[in-house]
């Protein structure tokens, strides 16, 4: 897979009572990982700078690993960087096989229409850890605008099945993502999801702001 992100998943092969440490040894994650025990979410492990997670869980629950490419450098002594878990992680010092591996074709789906045309049912009411968010907005007379992502932190933006592009507010500098007016509808209702990866400040009423100029050069 070239782009987006895979899903890592083994059997956890004790019970861990004490939190117990999940680690990256060797830079196994390229580029972010973001760990779930049983749909619940653990924390983040990321190349070059997060390396060790602490977790608890039993015997035979799942973990997860939902792993985020961050894209490729097209030339020098990068060139050639392989993408997803590319060595196996370590709990304390077992290592953890048996892995399976699903590839997320999330354009494909919310292209279709999920997650609007599936049944609505709430699942992470925490806001912590990857989230779907979607909704809808009307807008009257098309314009090219630009949405912000305030009270979010990192992820990916979609309208109308149209991959608008990737977010970092909390790092920044730039905080709006640009939005011609031909993705948009004039005369039905438009819809906008939301893939958060970590956390949304209200996640019981999320929202995001039109603004008719970008904001480049600020940090969040």
């Amino acid at each position: 897979q070239y782009y987006g992100f895979m899903l890592y998943r083994t059997p956890l092969p004790q019970t861990i009572e004490i939190p117990l440490p999940l680690m990256s040894p060797l830079n196994a994650v390229h580029d972010r990982g973001y760990v779930l025990v049983n749909g619940v979410y653990q924390g983040l492990l990321e190349r070059d700078n997060i390396f060790e997670l602490n977790i608890t869980g039993s015997e035979g629950d799942m973990l997860d690993i939902v792993v985020e490419n961050m894209g490729r450098v097209n030339f020098g002594s990068c060139l050639f960087d392989l993408k997803g878990l590319i060595k196996n992680l370590t709990l304390v010092s077992t290592e953890l096989t048996n892995w399976s591996i699903f590839s997320l074709a999330i354009d494909d789906a919310i292209g279709r229409g999920w997650p609007h045309t599936a049944p609505q049912e709430a699942v992470n009411s925490l806001g912590h850890g990857p989230t779907f968010y979607f909704g809808t907005f009307t807008s009257p007379k098309a314009q090219d605008t630009y949405i912000r992502l305030q009270d979010w932190t990192k992820g990916q933006l979609w309208i109308n099945g149209f991959n608008v592009g990737r977010y970092w507010s909390e790092r920044g500098p730039q905080q709006t993502l640009y939005v011609p007016k031909n993705i948009l509808s004039e005369n039905c209702p438009n819809n906008v999801t939301v893939l958060e990866l970590e956390r949304v400040l209200d996640p019981a009423n999320p929202s995001v702001i039109f603004l008719d100029h970008p904001i480049l050069t600020q940090k969040g």
